[in-house]
């Protein structure tokens, strides 16, 4: 069994370890966690050490390590990991988790939930545009984090198994974690469209937060036929005619008409009509749940996603694995009999943890590519499976929207190769089951039964390789009540009561500035390939992995829903703190400019009294009960005669959790991120855009080129099917 001693101490490592423990890894920490929501939810399925965590007992833990998880903050490893002598023995895989990383300019600063916010670029993009941003659950970036640690973990062991390495070192920032899952902020910068704060609208219309009787719901509308299957669900076919709503660029120009007219409907039913109507015309709908309701979702009591423990101190319902158990459709073999090279096994210029393994990708749109572009990161030779017709190289006749998309494409589908097939046919069907018998893993993500109906399903791919990895990735699972409805990333935010915490104080519930869920889904996607390989070398066999984005979406928000389950409200409340800390984002010098600060503990707020000479700012946070309006507006006054860039460096110099808001402009010029290689130049067109990279350093290859469509097809498929025919 492998062996990981959790030394961290925060968010991302706590996380990133114990979804290694509900993955079969025995981990040990040192101590017991200190009986707070967030203790309680990271540390479950642990061991914890008997001796005290000084520096003899840190090193017996570590003698036989395999993985360790170490934080470093402000220029040094902190906690237990503080005592263990730098640079690491070496003996052991070490995955060190920070808000910044151990390199770069801002590695001596001090990190945070509030800085992850605001440099994963996300808080500059939340919110209406003449307000300040706003952050969601606070701690979802280092969740965000945690699951990349856990990827990382997965990845070194693998290559340390693989070539009988003594160790390795991945420093992985929540910073780049977060940037890493931004879809398409950059590739849309890249053809000079700039992202920005607009409140609830999106970039497409209806794919939007209104209110109804009771509530709200968030409706999940992008294309025209969508668009068509709403307006008749509801009674109202003349919109489809109506020249305001007559295509996507028309709706959004005509957003507020659009609102007007779906309003009557919304206001005149509750949520669970709307949603029960919309769903059964085919269109992406869920209510805006709170996490009351969350917790008694019919779907995740179904598919048995809250966690079982027996030894809890109340009846909270905890988050589950988001990464489901396999399912093998063959029986164990002594000595891994059935695993075998992969016929179509390519050698890789560079080594890397996944050199040697196929993949066969069937995914689209954006959580399915984005796991997959991990897989091949990693060292997969990934066979993208596209469909005739599906997409075309851009020209100069190319409008700012195929730019994008082909932006898009070049980050999405880095280090892949393009095969085309026609599923509808016979011929491309008979491929694709070439492809899956000579491949070790396989990656979907149609809606639950699509696969099934083309004679390509898990028990149908498996039967014919019983080695195969097959993974699949809906919007909510492929069982369950829910389990045929459509989704959006905004309608899984909805669900897992996400968006309904994420607003000001009193408003309405927001989305977060740029979907989340499919970058979040494809963490989680290309997670359960890892571990489904660490099975397979196991256990002889591979198996099905039914991944749903509403679980790996829910399971970012353990410490509220626990807090929920108290009997708790949990309100809408801005960017202020559920849990005792003073923060807020604050206006500096400057055209929307903006500074994120949080002030963890009392010496905190004194140090900033005494660095901005506001002795009354001390009185005011004694005070019972808190005063928190005029605590901000005394910051304010003196953060807006600052830049936040100069404010920020003057505030971390006197040790205190501060970030400037930062914009896609300035991520991409940022001195941190260039000194520590984020971004990558992709050329395109006689120039070179920059995209991001990949925040696995040193374990990925993020440069290589995208596929042109089709480009590998006749190569795949002679070399498939003649090494089917020699193989009988």
């Amino acid at each position: 069994m492998v062996k990981v001693v959790d030394l961290s101490c925060d968010v991302a490592g706590g996380f990133a370890s114990k979804l290694l423990a509900m993955a079969g890894f025995e981990v040990v920490r040192p101590r017991a966690p200190d009986g707070s929501l967030l203790g309680r939810y990271l540390h479950p399925h642990k061991q914890f050490a008997s001796e005290p965590p000084d520096e003899a007992a840190v090193r017996a833990l570590l003698a036989d390590a395999d993985i360790v998880f170490t934080t470093f903050d402000r220029g040094v490893y902190v906690g237990a990991a503080s005592s263990v002598p730098r640079p690491s023995p070496g003996a052991y895989v070490e995955v060190t988790t920070s808000t910044f990383g151990t390199t770069g300019p801002y590695a001596q600063w001090r990190g945070g939930p509030l800085a992850d916010w605001a440099a994963g670029g996300y808080l500059a993009l939340t919110g209406w545009p003449d307000r300040e941003p706003l952050i969601g659950p606070e701690h979802l970036c280092g969740y965000v984090g945690g699951y990349t640690a856990a990827i990382a973990a997965e990845a070194a062991v693998r290559e340390r198994g693989r070539r009988a390495e003594r160790g390795r070192h991945v420093d992985l920032s929540t910073m780049e974690a977060m940037l890493n899952v931004h879809q398409s902020t950059f590739s849309r910068l890249a053809a000079g469209i700039v992202r920005t704060r607009t409140g609830r609208y999106t970039e497409v219309y209806p794919l939007v937060v209104r209110p109804c009787r009771d509530g709200y719901v968030s409706l999940g509308v992008v294309t025209d036929v969508e668009f068509d299957r709403l307006v008749i669900a509801i009674g109202r076919d003349d919109l489809a005619t109506d020249p305001r709503f007559a295509d996507a660029g028309a709706r959004w120009e005509h957003r507020d008409a659009l609102d007007a007219e779906l309003a009557t409907f919304l206001t005149e039913r509750s949520a669970a009509e709307v949603v029960e109507l919309l769903d059964s015309h085919g269109v992406a709908v869920a209510e805006v749940a709170d996490a009351s309701d969350v917790t008694a979702n019919p779907q995740l009591l179904h598919r048995r996603f809250w966690d079982d423990l027996r030894d809890a101190p109340d009846a909270s319902p905890m988050p589950g694995n988001p990464v489901p158990d396999g399912i093998a459709f063959a029986e164990p073999t002594a000595g891994c009999a059935v695993v075998r090279p992969s016929r179509l096994s390519v050698a890789r210029a560079a080594a890397r943890p996944l050199a040697g393994i196929v993949v066969v990708d069937f995914t689209a749109f954006w959580a399915g590519p984005s796991a997959t572009r991990i897989l091949a990161d990693l060292g997969a030779r990934v066979i993208w499976v596209e469909r005739p017709q599906s997409r075309r190289e851009p020209d100069a006749s190319a409008d700012d929207t195929e730019l994008v998309m082909h932006h898009f494409h070049l980050k999405m589908n880095r280090n892949k190769q393009s095969v085309v097939l026609d599923l509808g046919t016979e011929e491309g069907r008979d491929d694709a089951r070439r492809l899956a018998a000579a491949a070790d893993v396989v990656v979907e993500n149609f809606r639950p039964g699509v696969m099934t109906s083309f004679g390509l399903g898990a028990e149908d791919l498996c039967a014919s390789n019983p080695a195969l990895v097959y993974v699949s990735l809906s919007g909510f699972g492929s069982t369950g009540p829910w389990a045929a409805r459509r989704s959006y990333g905004p309608t899984i935010e909805a669900a897992s009561s996400i968006e309904a915490r994420t607003g000001y104080a009193g408003g309405e519930p927001l989305r977060l500035g740029h979907t989340l869920p499919d970058g979040v889904g494809g963490l989680v996607g290309a997670l359960a390939v890892l571990r489904g390989l660490r099975e397979r070398d196991e256990r002889g066999v591979g198996a099905w992995f039914d991944v749903s984005q509403l679980e790996a979406y829910v399971a970012l928000s353990g410490e509220d829903l626990l807090l929920a389950g108290t009997g708790r409200v949990l309100d809408r409340r801005g960017n202020r703190s559920r849990y005792g800390a003073v923060q807020g984002v604050f206006p500096c010098a400057g055209d929307d400019e903006w500074l994120a600060l949080r002030l963890g503990d009392r010496a905190d707020i004194e140090q900033l009294a005494a660095h901005a000479a506001m002795p009354r700012l001390s009185a005011l946070a004694a005070a019972t009960p808190r005063d928190d309006d005029t605590i901000e507006q005394l910051i304010a006054g003196f953060t807006v005669r600052h830049h936040h860039h100069d404010v920020a460096t003057r505030l971390q110099a006197a040790g205190l959790e501060a970030f400037p808001v930062l914009m896609p402009r300035e991520l991409v010029r940022d001195p941190h991120l260039a000194a520590r290689e984020f971004f990558v130049d992709v050329p395109f067109d006689g120039r070179r855009l920059r995209l991001p990279g990949s925040p696995l350093h040193g374990l990925v290859d993020p440069v290589g080129p995208a596929p042109r469509f089709g480009e590998h097809t006749d190569d795949v498929l002679a070399h498939v099917r003649e090494t089917t025919r020699a193989s009988g």
